[in-house]
């Protein structure tokens, strides 16, 4: 029997090689002392390493970008399974980098394409994982919530949607869109209790807010809480002797009103005089670019304003005082469910006081238009649902 040959060895391959590999390593050598003394070589290797290390780095980009497209034409059908497989080629479970935050497209994109399918069972796990991906940001759990609204509402709301909504009010309590899917859970199932309780939540939820207020060249700034209570301000704002115009308050998201002002006139050099404050007139107020409802003034635009006339005397103006309400956002109809809510109650100093601290748009729309006018309330990349 005769024995087989042993397998070569890697060191018999590279004895075999030797001058090969000893030929290949100099002129490897080379090339890096090239590139290193060489500045017109080094630059030129150095930018094309740039080009090739970009196109691998973004490769995740193009490839969602892919996915997009598909989306935005409605091949669903190949979305899918491309986006899944996306979802499982990049694995990222939490929010920490920027490119993590482009996996809130891709989810999105891929509930959707499987809601368009009709796959409700993985549309709604998808955009459950939507939402934990970055549990902090409300938009991913209103996202959840109106997705279960359309897949899992019937005769009843579907009680994914209130958690929906109940994590997003969590994350930030001002948000009307979400008390108004909140609360149509309660009021469909007549729990006034519960709509009494979150209403006056949403009411009293810390909120700043900045006005500008300006008179004649001058423009300043002031944050003013938004709870519907009279809040009082002070601001310099120095006008000489004998001015008369218009201090302006500028409003574009929020209704305002103005229950009370007076001017500090200013203090003259080497003058001895008494300094009294001297009440504006309000009756004169007026308003551009928004109406009255309730107790405020609700903007129509992202101009409106407040005119309030002032006149000041021989000592001029320091500073202006003025005790103002800001309005967090409603519509007529929801208010007049919350209305009824109060009153099915018999609570009537509560209706009283949530009265006094409400003045609604005309319209949801409006008023949600209001919010969407705020720089903050929709920074980022984002794709919508299909609501």
């Amino acid at each position: 029997m005769v024995a087989s040959a042993p397998a070569p060895s890697l060191l018999d391959a590279f004895r075999r090689h030797e001058r090969r590999l000893a030929a290949l390593w100099l002129a490897f050598t080379l090339l890096l002392t090239l590139v290193a003394v060489l500045k017109p070589v080094r630059m030129r290797v150095l930018a094309r390493v740039q080009v090739a290390v970009d196109w691998w780095d973004h490769r995740w980009e193009r490839r969602l970008a892919e996915g997009e497209a598909l989306v935005a034409a409605g091949r669903y059908a190949q979305a899918a399974p491309y986006l899944a497989r996306l979802d499982a080629t990049f694995p990222a479970r939490h929010a920490r980098y920027g490119r993590d935050k482009e996996r809130e497209v891709l989810l999105a994109l891929l509930a959707r394409s499987y809601e368009a399918l009709g796959h409700k069972t993985l549309a709604m796990h998808t955009w459950l994982g939507l939402s934990k991906f970055d549990s902090l940001n409300y938009r991913n759990h209103v996202a959840y919530a109106h997705a279960a609204e359309r897949l899992r509402g019937g005769w009843a709301e579907a009680p994914e949607a209130r958690d929906g909504y109940a994590h997003a009010l969590r994350i930030l309590p001002s948000h009307l869109p979400s008390l108004r899917g909140y609360l149509k859970f309660f009021l469909d199932r007549g729990e006034f209790l519960t709509v009494r309780q979150a209403y006056q939540t949403y009411l009293d939820a810390f909120l700043l807010e900045e006005f500008s207020l300006s008179a004649g060249d001058t423009s300043v700034t002031v944050l003013v809480l938004v709870d519907g209570n009279p809040h009082d301000i002070e601001v310099a704002i120095p006008r000489p002797a004998g001015w008369r115009g218009d201090l302006v308050i500028a409003s574009p998201t929020y209704p305002l009103a103005i229950e009370a002002g007076s001017v500090v006139p200013a203090v003259g050099v080497g003058v001895a005089a008494v300094r009294t404050e001297r009440p504006i007139e309000l009756a004169s107020v007026r308003a551009e670019h928004m109406v009255q409802s309730g107790p405020g003034w609700v903007p129509t635009d992202s101009t409106g304003t407040l005119h309030i006339p002032v006149v000041t005397d021989g000592q001029g103006m320091a500073r202006v005082r003025l005790r103002v309400r800001a309005f967090k956002l409603m519509d007529a109809k929801l208010w007049g469910a919350v209305v009824q809510s109060y009153r099915n109650l018999l609570d009537g100093p509560g209706l009283a006081d949530a009265t006094s601290r409400t003045a609604p748009f005309g319209t949801a729309t409006a008023s949600d238009s209001a919010f969407d006018r705020l720089g903050w309330s929709h920074g980022g990349r984002y794709v919508p649902s299909n609501r």
